[in-house]
């Protein structure tokens, strides 16, 4: 029933009756690189068709040009960034994407997906294709399938397909007339939409779009579908009955660009609040002297965190350039190979003092672990650890990859023996009702599944055991 565990794909998308599409992709692509660094792509609209370009690596890798000569001339363009649980993807990897979809017929799509389908299989075997197809290319079978077989158009073939399908998926589609923006009924994934002069703009996030010079206009709401052309936007929503919002809390701990927002509240914000609130519940001990963040998404926790505890925040730890983010390597020797690239520890900073360290989130504690030893290396007399949000304990079925829960530190390490195992002097989390308070609005919207094991949606563990829990 369940697809392989968490591909997170990230995508965005320009349409406009003038103007350069594909630079504009570009630069959302540019400022959605935090979410994957293994492949790029565009894919622009001509009038002969639609012409797409990916490659591995990063989106300056692939397209080093700020505008790219090969993709120039197009009305409009979409475009995607993307992490694997393992290895890179090659240009000629289907995982690369946007992925175009060729339906005779009925004419050529193009999709860029974010997120993770959970019901799959019996599609792979009625369309006839492989086991080792990903969700991305059976949604876009499906729907060519659909406007094959029924003549409708891709707005319909979306109306028509999204309801039978499950999980996550924020997806920016275009035929090569329009452009298509579809948010899943439980909105787990972000969709923004923006607007730059006579363009209309689809992203991830919202600082994609401000990256562009663009203006914010909203974010999709759960279950709409939108049209985008040269004579404006056109919305509706798909018609799925027993659908609650569940967007994921991930996005405010960690994956988010802090200057984005999600669900109506600034990231900054609530990593900030999160931060104050942390140090109430899990204040430093007396002896402490210095507060220092994980770079670079808990630097705005442990800014909180230090204002409300009184005490100094010291660059204790030096982020290096040009190295992803360990979290989306795609296996444990890749990840440790991140952190020692990624990182190191000032001793200037850290000598002599009991340092109260701040992540962001407890995952499979492969940086952590590293990172309390570099500290203690560079003659930290104590390190106390301090994360803004609950440990992990479950996997992700929506297109975040934390792994099994025998990879998950948190499932497999009771509380009172995770510093011993970190290597550090204590260690203690923020509460999941604390973090939902930070995040704001109804915490019954979110989905908190790889905190508490309360899936939005039936899930396959793997063990037999089959999940449905309505929130």
């Amino acid at each position: 029933m369940n697809d392989p565990l968490a591909k997170p794909r990230e995508s965005c998308g320009v349409v406009g009756a003038w103007g350069p599409a594909a630079p504009a992709v570009r630069s959302m692509l540019i400022a959605l690189q935090h979410r994957g660094q293994q492949s790029a792509g565009i894919a622009v609209c001509r009038s002969s068709g639609i012409e797409c370009r990916t490659g591995s690596g990063r989106v300056t890798d692939v397209f080093p040009d700020p505008d790219p000569r090969a993709l120039r001339g197009g009305a409009g363009a979409i475009g995607h960034v993307r992490y694997a649980t393992s290895g890179g993807a090659g240009p000629d990897d289907e995982s690369a994407q946007p992925l175009v979809m060729d339906g005779d017929a009925s004419g050529t799509v193009a999709l860029a997906h974010n997120g993770t389908l959970v019901n799959t299989d019996e599609a792979r075997a009625t369309l006839g294709i492989s086991a080792g197809a990903t969700d991305s290319a059976v949604l876009g079978r499906l729907l060519t399938s659909a406007m094959a077989d029924s003549g409708v158009t891709l707005f319909q073939a979306l109306h028509e397909v999204l309801p039978q399908v499950t999980g996550a998926y924020s997806l920016v589609l275009t035929d090569g007339r329009r452009m298509y923006g579809a948010r899943d009924p439980q909105a787990f994934r972000p969709l923004c939409l923006g607007q730059l002069d006579d363009t209309w703009l689809l992203a991830s996030e919202s600082a994609a779009i401000a990256a562009t010079g663009g203006t914010f206009v909203r974010e999709l709401e759960p279950g709409e579908v939108l049209e985008a052309d040269a004579d404006g936007i056109h919305s509706s929503r798909l018609d799925v009955l027993g659908a609650r919002r569940a967007s994921c809390v991930f996005e405010h701990v960690y994956f988010a660009r802090a200057d984005s927002r999600i669900g109506g509240r600034s990231v900054y914000e609530a990593r900030y609040a999160a931060g104050l609130a942390l140090a109430a519940c899990a204040p430093p001990p007396p002896s402490s002297d210095v507060v220092v963040a994980v770079p670079d998404t808990a630097r705005v926790a442990a800014d909180g965190y230090a204002w409300q505890a009184g005490l100094p925040t010291v660059q204790g730890l030096l982020r290096h350039e040009g190295v992803g983010r360990s979290f989306i390597a795609g296996d444990r020797a890749g990840r440790e190979a991140a952190v020692r690239q990624k990182l190191s520890a000032v001793p200037a900073a850290v000598a002599g003092r009991e340092v109260v360290l701040i992540d962001d989130s407890l995952v499979r504690g492969t940086t952590m672990t590293a990172v309390v030893a570099m500290l203690r290396a560079a003659g930290a007399r104590a390190v106390h650890l301090r994360i803004a949000s609950p440990p992990h304990r479950w996997p992700c079925f929506y297109g975040i990859d934390t792994g099994r829960g025998d990879a998950l530190l948190g499932a497999q390490v009771p509380p009172d023996r995770l510093a011993g195992h970190l290597g550090c002097d204590s260690a203690e989390f923020l509460p999941l009702e604390t973090l939902l308070d930070t995040v704001g609005g109804d915490p019954d919207t979110y989905c908190t599944a790889c905190l508490d094991g309360r899936f939005p949606t039936a899930v396959d563990l793997r063990d037999g055991a089959f999940l449905q829990q309505q929130r």
